[in-house]
């Protein structure tokens, strides 16, 4: 559709003002940009206001929610997993005059054409939000894929999971350990872990940070099930003293799955196997999608388009900071940019990117790979980890001479960051002329909105996030990044003199959330951008605290403040921040 056009149709329906329209439009004429994707970074409207006026528009229903139960999965298969992913639709069923679809554009008329002609069959269409659509899709196509969602060797029914509880030969133990595979992809699970215990054999999935136990077997098919994964990962299955890494790749679900597996003797005379899923043909999320609050994705946005400095995300193993670096690298990938990265390994394989995977084994560290970056004239460098003194003086160099660098250290807060580096032996002014700003982060899981359950917050509670109880009522629609559109408070504290406490939420649990509570996480940040007051302090080799405190008398939130703002939202659980800010101390 053409932008001019578009914008007419969100001019009639109040989304975007006449000369708010005129100021997007050059934007998007100066940079080529989609005219959608600017008016959600600039805050105007967001993705779901937008679809629902084009659906009007095009007088088509639109829904709230998309139920996937009543699905006739023999029709979903007709369309391509990646057809319906990139045109953002989904077959719903068909009669014998009508295929039933929901759409997430409803301007998309090629995509309509072509179920059209593919089922021979006029189309009747409904929309939705772009992102519940896509989640429905996801769900939809891994139950159509019957018995065998796999593509290794066969898979798990129940009568199957009773097999291996009676026999003890190879095809079962096949069966089986796929299957765990298959199960683990269902529920979004980041870790396997196989455990041996006295009488059993405990497996234990990591959804959403927490562990929870999916299966048992008995001891005594342990050692096939640890034979079985080294097989798999091409490991020696001879060796049993020894802690052994491999890796598995497979298709599950027409996904691609690289398993990172680690074994380790225990004094139980097992070994114990620790498995990572790392989904290749994940969809990246972008900037927009992360949970940035405006201020934070406003600043964040104008780093990652700077020529050259260092831009560090910091914080402990598993709290999204891969994540965050992808979503940068995906917002500024264009063809103009070299982007070339370093990773430990490589998680995702993005078009358009030049991807290293390390291998300490051969010599192949982040220094090393970071040196022959720079005879490869890049533009950006992605690092998965400044661990050195070596590697860090490297970036630096690079940054020097004029490339953006990304990179992630372990440090607890953004401050920290500086005086790690200096720990590492760079001098103060090499850490203050380089690093143009640090965001650390955490994840927090986010409350199930199918039975969230409201309550009367207490002031107890209030205090532990850091909000004056008297000053937390006023409540008023924000966004806490562009595109992620809230009730709640802007920024925490705000100025107040209502006395009544707000409405929080908290965890109940239900079908469709298994009964966690909980559905998938979300980030909370603090971002400290590299001023002159920062710069000053980091030159005197100050203490982390001190720059902690100048930066926030700057307008730096700190991780509880952002966490505040999203318990506030109904985001999340007062439990849940308290929890992943447990060493963030509030700075006056």
């Amino acid at each position: 559709m053409m932008q001019r056009a578009l914008g007419d149709i969100l001019l009639r329906h109040g989304l975007v003002t006449h000369a708010a329209l005129e100021g997007l439009i050059a934007q998007q004429s100066e940079k080529g940009a989609d005219l959608v994707e600017l008016i959600v970074a600039n805050s105007v409207a967001t993705q779901e206001d937008i679809t629902r006026a084009l659906a009007t528009e095009c007088g088509l229903p639109f829904l709230d929610v998309v139920d996937d139960g009543n699905i006739m999965l023999q029709s979903v298969g007709r369309l391509p997993l990646g057809y319906a992913k990139s045109h953002k639709m989904l077959i719903l069923g068909e009669d014998d005059d009508q295929v039933h679809v929901i759409t997430g554009d409803p301007m998309d008329t090629q995509a309509l054409d072509d179920v059209r002609a593919i089922f021979g069959k006029s189309v009747r269409a409904s929309t939705a939000a772009p992102e519940l659509v896509v989640d429905a899709i996801n769900r939809v196509y891994e139950r159509h894929q019957t018995g065998s969602e796999l593509e290794a060797e066969g898979a798990l029914d129940e009568e199957d999971e009773t097999d291996i509880l009676e026999s003890d030969d190879d095809a079962p133990i096949i069966r089986w350990v796929n299957g765990l595979f298959t199960q683990a992809v269902k529920e979004s699970a980041s870790d396997i872990h196989i455990e041996p215990e006295e009488k059993e054999v405990i497996v234990r999935f990591r959804v959403d940070g927490q562990l929870h136990v999916a299966k048992r077997a008995s001891r005594q098919f342990m050692g096939s099930v640890v034979a079985r994964v080294k097989i798999m990962a091409g490991l020696d299955i001879a060796e049993k003293r020894l802690p052994q890494d491999g890796r598995i790749s497979l298709k599950i679900a027409g996904r691609g799955i690289d398993i990172r597996v680690s074994t380790v003797p225990t004094s139980r005379d097992h070994e114990r196997i620790v498995m990572r899923l790392l989904h290749k043909t994940n969809v990246l999320l972008d900037l927009t999608d992360l949970g940035f609050s405006r201020r934070d994705f406003q600043l964040m946005d104008g780093l990652i388009h700077k020529p050259n400095g260092i831009i560090l995300v910091t914080g402990p193993t598993g709290s999204g900071k891969t994540t965050t670096l992808y979503g940068c690298v995906n917002r500024i990938n264009k063809p103009n940019i070299n982007i070339l990265t370093a990773e430990d390994p490589v998680e995702y394989e993005i078009a358009g990117l030049h991807q290293i995977a390390v291998n300490a084994k051969i010599g192949l560290t982040f220094a090393g790979a970071l040196r022959a970056f720079l005879r490869q004239d890049p533009d950006v460098i992605m690092v998965g980890e400044i661990r050195d003194k070596e590697t860090a003086e490297i970036a630096m160099h690079a940054s020097m001479t004029g490339h953006l660098v990304l990179s992630t250290i372990h440090t607890n807060d953004a401050a920290g960051a500086f005086t790690r580096l200096v720990q590492m032996g760079i001098e103060p002014f090499r850490v203050n002329s380089t690093i143009m700003g640090v965001l650390a982060q955490r994840l927090v899981r986010v409350l199930c909105k199918a039975c969230k359950e409201p309550y009367t917050a207490s002031d107890y509670e209030l205090r532990q996030l850091g909000v004056d109880p008297e000053r937390a009522q006023r409540r008023r629609e924000i966004t806490m990044s562009p595109g992620y559109r809230v009730e709640g408070l802007d920024y925490v504290p705000v100025a107040c003199t209502a006395t009544k406490s707000p409405t929080l939420y908290r965890a109940r649990g239900c079908d469709a959330c298994d009964n966690k509570g909980f559905r998938g996480r979300l980030g909370i940040y603090e971002l400290l951008v590299a001023d002159d007051k920062v710069g000053s302090l980091v030159l005197q080799n100050s203490d982390a605290q001190t720059i902690r405190r100048a930066a926030m008398s700057g307008g730096m939130e700190s991780l509880r403040d952002d966490g505040a703002r999203k318990v506030l939202a109904g985001i999340t659980s007062v439990e849940e921040v308290i929890a992943a800010t447990q060493e963030d101390v509030f700075v006056d």
